[in-house]
């Protein structure tokens, strides 16, 4: 195999070329990207513990507690005790982030239609196929198959 064909590469390039928009798209607002998907999943759904917001933005608890401190410092998100859990944290989004609502939701609404935008339909379906499998594959040392034929038409399957 050529470098060049190297997939996580080609994953990279794609992921970088998409941070670069985002981010500039981001700069007046003051958020990094990372930032910017943990208030769009709190607009999701405020309110919910750090191990739950860390399992949606795919971050361990260590990395998500630097970012919940520069929001917090930034007056986007409080941290509060939970009352069912004396031991467990919810995140609560701020007045200041609920300003900010409409404007980064609609930046993220324009972010993935332009990325979608250059896809069919049916490209989009499989390409969401693709990034499902790869996100849920466990890549231990006896879970990468051999060959190719092992996995042939398990993207065809609805």
């Amino acid at each position: 195999m050529l470098f060049k064909d190297c997939l996580c590469l080609q994953v990279g390039r794609v992921a970088r070329k998409m941070s670069k928009i985002t981010r500039k798209k981001l700069a007046s607002f003051g958020l990094t990207t990372t930032q910017f998907f943990m208030l769009t999943a709190l607009y999701e759904e405020d309110g919910v513990p750090i191990s739950v917001l860390a399992q949606k933005v795919a971050l361990d608890k260590a990395t998500l507690t630097g970012l919940l401190d520069r929001l917090e410092r930034d007056d986007l998100i409080e941290r509060k005790a939970d009352p069912d859990d004396r031991r467990a944290i919810r995140i609560f989004l701020t007045p200041k982030a609920e300003l900010m609502r409409e404007k980064l939701t609609e930046l993220y609404n324009q972010n993935n239609g332009i990325f979608l935008s250059i896809l069919t339909s049916e490209e989009s379906e499989i390409f969401e196929r693709v990034v499902d499998k790869l996100e849920k594959a466990e890549f231990g040392k006896d879970r990468i198959p051999t060959s190719k034929s092992e996995h042939e038409g398990e993207l065809n399957a609805p």
